[in-house]
C-alpha cells in the first residue's frame, strides 16, 4: 500500500448554476434515496476504468432514516483507491462511481432514527465509495466522533491504514511489548502506520524493510529500530544479524512475491506471519512442513471484510486508532495534500500508462498544490518588535501540530485552546530556547481556520531570535508574508472582507472614535447590512428569473414581479440612505483635514503651535515665513485630526512664495474644516466695518466662501486691541451669513479652550458617534461598489418594461457589486431561493 495523501475538498470551487446539469448513473454511485433535495455539490467520477477521473456537480439525495450526510473536509488517498480506478480492486463498484473510502468532516443532516450523532460533530466515516467528494452519505454506524485537537487532515489517514496495522498485529498477531516485528513495504500507508503503532503503542522493537533508502529513512523517523532496503540487501540475512539467528516474532506482509518468502524465512519459533490482503505481489502457496518446522502461524486480515463479519471489532479498531492519536502516542504520515480541482490537472490523476499500474508514490506522494505559500505552513512574531516583556510567535498550517510538538519535545498536545507551560528546544541541538507558554488551537475553531499554534516567550532579542530561527529550520516553515494570518483567515470563511478591513483599521486605530469604530465593523456589523442587502437582491433576482423561465406553465404566484419592483425600490432608498452620510466613516478613519488658512503674518504657525503645544512651525515677524505645507496627525477629543498649516495666500512676485500659495489653495479645496486666520489689529473699530471687513476678507484672500463649508474665523491678536466692539460682533455674524468666530491671543493663550472646544464641536458633528446608528461607510471601495449597485437598480426600473430579461441582468450587477464588498459572490444562492420559494412543476 502507497503513502496516504490527503485530499483537501474546496468550498470556494466554482459551482454551476445550469438547473438541467444531471450525472447519468448518479443512482448507483450512493446507496440512498435518489430524491433530489435541491442542493449540489461536487464529486470526483471514475467513468472509465483506467480513464483520467473528472469532476462534476452531483445533485444532493435524501437521507434514509439511519443514514448521515457529511461535509467532507478531506479524504485519504491511498493505494486501494488507485487499485480500484483501474479494476485492479476486488471490490469492483459499478461505474460511474466517486472513489475514496475515509474521510474526514462535520456532519450535515442526520436520519430520523440518528440519536447517537448530531449536525455539527466533527467525525471520520468508512465507505466502500464515495468520499472523494464535497458531501458523503453514509450509515450512521460508519461514523465516528473525533476530538477538536484532532486536524480533519490527520484524522481522514486513520481508519484504513492504521484500522488494519491494529487489527493485523493486535487482534490477529497478538504482539506483546519487547517481540521483534518485522514490516515489508514499510514506507507505504499500513507499513508507516505499523511501524507507528507497533513501536510507540505496542511497544515492540520493529524492523522495516522498504525499497530506497529514502524509505527506509522515512521508516526510521516513524520509530523502526532499524530498516533494510531489500533492494540491496537480503531480508533474511540481515534479519539473522540483527537477531543473532533468532529471527522476529511477527511479520506484517504487504508485498507477497519473494519479499513474502524471505520475510517468512525470517520468522522466529512459534512466530506469525500476518498477509494483508490484497497484497500487491503475488502470495506463494506456503507448504504444511514449512509451518511445522518452526511452529509458525500464518494468517490474512482483509480489514474491510470485517465491517460484514464482525463489526465490534472492526469498530474498535477504528476508535483505538482514533484514540492513541489525541493522545499523542501515534503520529500519522501524510504523504501530500492537494486540493479536490488538481485531480483534473495534467499528470494528477490516477493514472494508467502501458497496460500497468503506475508508481503510488510518483503519483500522490509527490503531487503539489499549485501555490505552494497555500498549502505551506507560516510562522511570525504577532506581538509587534522591540523588547518587551512577553513576545508572541504564532504558526498556522497543516504542520502546526509537527511543529509544536517538535519545539517542546513532547509527544502528548496540550488540551486545546489552553496554556500549558512547555520548554522550547532548538530541533537540530536539543538545546533548551526558553521556558514558555504554548497554545494549540486546532482547525477550523482558530483565528485562521487551520490548525494553529502559539509560543509565548520572554520578549528579549536573543529568544525571539532563537525561537524564530528554530522555526525556520523546519521542513515545511515558511516567515509569513504581511497580512497572511488574516488572508487565510478569509480565504477559510472566518472573515468577511469587511471583517478584514476593520481589523486592519483596529490594528492602526490611534483614538477611541478609531477604535471603536473598528471594533464594530470588526464585529460584522457592516458585513451583516451588507449580506442582507445581498439576500434581499438575490430573492428578487430569483423570483425574477423563475418567472422568465416558468411563468408560461402558470407555476408562479400572481404579482411575484410587483412584489420584486417594490422590493428593489425599497433596497435602494436603503444604499441611497446609506451612500449620503457626509462622509463621517471615511473621515473617522482617514482623520478630519483641518487646514489653517489666512493672510501672511495672521499668526497661522502659532496657532499651529498652540494646537499641537509644541514648536511644530516657525514662527517669526517676517510675513511670508511659511512656504510650504506643514502637517501633523493629532488626537482631538478621541477623533483623529490632520492639521495642515499652509502659506500666507496674497499676490507677489516671488517665485517660491507662489508656490506656497498655489499649494495652500490647493490644500483649501481638500479640507475638512478651514480656519481663517485674521489678525484683529487690522479690524475697523465700529461694528459694521468689521462686518464689511471680513465679508470683504473672505471674498478676496480666500475667495468666495461656501455657506455650507465647514469654516471658522480665529481672530487672532485680540490682546492688542480693545474687546468691547469685538465681544458685540458674535451676535451678528449669522445675519451676514458669515461663519462662527473665535476670539483668541496665541500670545497669551487667552480664548484658546473656547476655540478647542468649538473645533472639537465641529469635529465630532463630522465623524458622528461610531456606535450609534447603521454602521458607517469606512472605505472609499465600499462607496465605490454602492453605487455602482444603486445605478443598476436604476437601469433596472428603467429596463423593466422594455425588456425584462435585461432587466434581471441589472439585477444581477447589482449583486455582483454586492458581493464584492464582502467578497462573496456566488450564483448557487440564486438556485436555493428558486427552489424554496418556488414549488416548480408542481
Amino acid at each position: 500500500m502507497g503513502r496516504v495523501a490527503v485530499l483537501r475538498l474546496c468550498r470556494d470551487a466554482v459551482r454551476c448554476n445550469n438547473l438541467s446539469r444531471k450525472s447519468s448513473g448518479l443512482a448507483r454511485i450512493h446507496t440512498t434515496s435518489t430524491t433530489d433535495s435541491g442542493h449540489s455539490y461536487q464529486a470526483v467520477l471514475c467513468t472509465k476504468l483506467k480513464k483520467p477521473l473528472v469532476i462534476q456537480q452531483l445533485p444532493s439525495v435524501a437521507l434514509k432514516p439511519t443514514e448521515v450526510r457529511v461535509n467532507v473536509h478531506c479524504c485519504g488517498v491511498n493505494f486501494a483507491d488507485l487499485l480500484i480506478c483501474q479494476g485492479l480492486y476486488q471490490h469492483r463498484p459499478p461505474i460511474p462511481f466517486t472513489p475514496g473510502m475515509e474521510f474526514a468532516g462535520c456532519v450535515l443532516e442526520v436520519g430520523p432514527n440518528v440519536t447517537s450523532i448530531h449536525k455539527g460533530d466533527r467525525v471520520i466515516g468508512v465507505s466502500s465509495t464515495g468520499a472523494m467528494a464535497e458531501q458523503c452519505v453514509v450509515d450512521h454506524e460508519m461514523l465516528w466522533p473525533i476530538g477538536e485537537e484532532l486536524p480533519y487532515e490527520v484524522a481522514a489517514t486513520l481508519p484504513v491504514s492504521y484500522g488494519t496495522a491494529i487489527l493485523a498485529l493486535q487482534q490477529r498477531a497478538k504482539t506483546q511489548p519487547g517481540e521483534t516485528v518485522l514490516v515489508t513495504a514499510a514506507a507505504g500507508a499500513a507499513g508507516l502506520a505499523a511501524v507507528d503503532f507497533a513501536s510507540h503503542v505496542l511497544k515492540a522493537k520493529v524492523i522495516a524493510a522498504a525499497g530506497t533508502d529514502e524509505k527506509c529513512e522515512l521508516a526510521v523517523q516513524k520509530g523502526a529500530a532499524v530498516a533494510i532496503n531489500y533492494t540491496t540487501k537480503s531480508v533474511k540475512e540481515e534479519v539473522k544479524k540483527l537477531t543473532a539467528d533468532k529471527g522476529v516474532n511477527v511479520v506484517l506482509d504487504t508485498v507477497g512475491g519473494d519479499i513474502f518468502k524471505e520475510a517468512f524465512s525470517s520468522l522466529a519459533w512459534e512466530g506469525r506471519i500476518v498477509v494483508v490482503g490484497f497484497a500487491g505481489g503475488n502470495i506463494p502457496t506456503v507448504p504444511a512442513n514449512q509451518l511445522l518446522l518452526k511452529n509458525v502461524t500464518a494468517m490474512g486480515i482483509y480489514w474491510g471484510k470485517y465491517q460484514y463479519e464482525d463489526f465490534p471489532i472492526f469498530s474498535r479498531s477504528i476508535v483505538s486508532a482514533i484514540q492513541y492519536c489525541q493522545e499523542g502516542r501515534t503520529k500519522p504520515h501524510i504523504g501530500a495534500v492537494y486540493k479536490l480541482q488538481q485531480v483534473l490537472e495534467k499528470d494528477r490523476h490516477i493514472p494508467y500508462h502501458r497496460g500497468r499500474q503506475c508508481n503510488f508514490q510518483s503519483s500522490f506522494v509527490r503531487m503539489q498544490c499549485s501555490d505552494s505559500r497555500e498549502r505551506s505552513t507560516i510562522f511570525a512574531m504577532s506581538s509587534g518588535q522591540g523588547r518587551c516583556g512577553v513576545a508572541v510567535i504564532r504558526v498556522s498550517g497543516p504542520a502546526s501540530r509537527d511543529t509544536l510538538i517538535c519545539l517542546t519535545g513532547q509527544r502528548a498536545l496540550p488540551p486545546a485552546r489552553a496554556a500549558a507551560l512547555r520548554p522550547l528546544l532548538d530541533p537540530r541541538s536539543g538545546e533548551r530556547l526558553d521556558m514558555g507558554l504554548v497554545l494549540w488551537f486546532p482547525g477550523p475553531r482558530s483565528f485562521t481556520g487551520e490548525d494553529c499554534c502559539e509560543f509565548h516567550v520572554h520578549g528579549g532579542s536573543a529568544v525571539v531570535s532563537g525561537v524564530l530561527q528554530a522555526l525556520g529550520y523546519l521542513p515545511g516553515l515558511c516567515p509569513a508574508q504581511a497580512g497572511e494570518f488574516t488572508k487565510r483567515a478569509f480565504q477559510n470563511g472566518k472573515l468577511d472582507l469587511t471583517e478584514v478591513e476593520g481589523l486592519g483599521d483596529l490594528i492602526h486605530a490611534e483614538t477611541e472614535a478609531q477604535r471603536r469604530q473598528a471594533l464594530r465593523q470588526m464585529a460584522g456589523d457592516l458585513g451583516h447590512l451588507y449580506h442582507g442587502w445581498s439576500k434581499r437582491l438575490t430573492r428578487c433576482l430569483a423570483h425574477t428569473e423563475a418567472y422568465i423561465d416558468f411563468s408560461e406553465d402558470d407555476n408562479i404566484e400572481e404579482g411575484v414581479l410587483d412584489k420584486v419592483d417594490n422590493d428593489v425600490h425599497a433596497l435602494q432608498s436603503e444604499i441611497d440612505r446609506h451612500l449620503h452620510d457626509s462622509r463621517q466613516g471615511e473621515r473617522l478613519r482617514d482623520g478630519v483635514h483641518v487646514t489653517i488658512v489666512g493672510a501672511p503674518n495672521a499668526g497661522k504657525s502659532s496657532l499651529m503651535n498652540l494646537i499641537c503645544q509644541k514648536p511644530t512651525a516657525i514662527v517669526s515677524p517676517i510675513a511670508g515665513t511659511t512656504r510650504d505645507v506643514l502637517e501633523t496627525t493629532l488626537n482631538i477629543g478621541g477623533y483623529p485630526v490632520l492639521l495642515s498649516d499652509t502659506a500666507g495666500l496674497r499676490e507677489t512676485s516671488d517665485m517660491v512664495e507662489q508656490e506656497g500659495v498655489r499649494r495652500a489653495r490647493e490644500r483649501l479645496q481638500l479640507a475638512d474644516i478651514v480656519l481663517v486666520m485674521v489678525d484683529a489689529t487690522e479690524l475697523p473699530s465700529d461694528l459694521t466695518g468689521m462686518v464689511q471687513f471680513l465679508q470683504d476678507y473672505l471674498s478676496e484672500v480666500m475667495g468666495a466662501p461656501d455657506k455650507d463649508a465647514d469654516w471658522i474665523v480665529v481672530c487672532n491678536k485680540t490682546d492688542l486691541v480693545l474687546l468691547e466692539e469685538l465681544n458685540k460682533l458674535h451676535l451678528v455674524l449669522k445675519d451676514h451669513g458669515l461663519p462662527r468666530m473665535c476670539l483668541l491671543s496665541c500670545t497669551t493663550g487667552s480664548g484658546f479652550d473656547d476655540f478647542l472646544h468649538l473645533l472639537v464641536e465641529q469635529v465630532e458633528k463630522m465623524c458622528g458617534n461610531p456606535l450609534a446608528g447603521s454602521p458607517s461607510l469606512t472605505q472609499a471601495r465600499h462607496r465605490l461598489h454602492l453605487q455602482n449597485c444603486s445605478h443598476a437598480l436604476t437601469q433596472y426600473h428603467q429596463q423593466r418594461e422594455m425588456d425584462l430579461v435585461l432587466a434581471t441582468e441589472q439585477l444581477r450587477t447589482g449583486l455582483r457589486q454586492l458581493g464584492k464588498i464582502t467578497g462573496t459572490i456566488g450564483a448557487e444562492e440564486i438556485l436555493e431561493v428558486i427552489f424554496r420559494d418556488f414549488c416548480i412543476g408542481k
